[in-house]
C-alpha cells in the first residue's frame, strides 16, 4: 500500500528509533545492516514513487548519523 508523505514521515520516524537502537545494539556494521536493511527495504516499499528519493535520503542521513554509512559489500 502506497502511503502519503505524512504516514510515510511517521514511519521514517520509527526507522530512525529503530537504526539509533540497533547500532548500540549491534555495533558491528554486518550485525546492524541485517537486521536494519529489512526495515528499511520495507518502509521504502510503500513510499509513492515521488517520495521514494525522499525517502531514501532519509534513510541515509539517520545511518551516517549513527556511524554506520553505507551497507557493507555483498560477499560470494
Amino acid at each position: 500500500m502506497t502511503k502519503n508523505r505524512e504516514n510515510l514521515d511517521s514511519d521514517l520516524e520509527r526507522l530512525q528509533g529503530y537504526a539509533q537502537a540497533l547500532a548500540r545494539k549491534y555495533p558491528e556494521p554486518q550485525l546492524f545492516w541485517q537486521e536494519f536493511s529489512g526495515l528499511a527495504e520495507e518502509v521504502l516499499r510503500d513510499a509513492a514513487h515521488d517520495d521514494h528519493e525522499w525517502a531514501l535520503r532519509r534513510i541515509r542521513h539517520m545511518v551516517a548519523e549513527v556511524g554506520m554509512g553505507g551497507p557493507p559489500p555483498a560477499t560470494s
